[in-house]
């Protein structure tokens, strides 16, 4: 029988089972696709794992120049937060791999940190650590 090879698989790591929502909305989200195959592995094994993998989501590591230099069939790379901090971004450009980010306001932790300075403010006007200060000397 003919075996049809055209459908090729695109492999998606999230690098790290922190935060697991982010796959499990991502899994969820791609079930209809049978050509997009969504994996996580533990932080100790993607060194060793990043060379089966087109792209890659980094959530709690630094992928540095040695890891990027393993990921011959990447072709993206994306970190959840505010910089790319945790990308060696020359490397990734030197092997042809594309960098971007996913921004805090879609994944909710934008609001967690307003939330937080509010709180802190907060704080500041009521004079919580003299409070706290005064509780303690007594």
């Amino acid at each position: 029988m003919f075996e049809d090879r055209s459908m090729h698989i695109t492999r998606l790591l999230f690098c790290g089972p922190h935060w697991p929502a982010s796959q499990n909305y991502t899994r969820e989200y791609l079930q209809e696709y049978p050509f997009i195959q969504v994996d996580d592995v533990p932080l100790d094994d993607v060194p060793d794992v990043i060379k089966n993998y087109d792209m890659c989501v980094v959530k709690s590591m630094r992928l540095n120049a040695d890891v990027i230099s393993r990921a011959n069939r990447m072709k993206l790379i994306m970190q959840y937060g505010v910089g790319l901090e945790g990308v060696d971004v020359g490397a990734a450009t030197v092997h042809g791999i594309k960098v971007a980010r996913i921004p805090g306001d879609i994944t909710g932790n934008a609001a967690s940190c307003a939330e937080m300075a509010i709180y802190l403010m907060l704080g500041l006007l009521r004079k919580q650590v003299g409070s706290f200060e005064s509780i303690r000397s007594a």
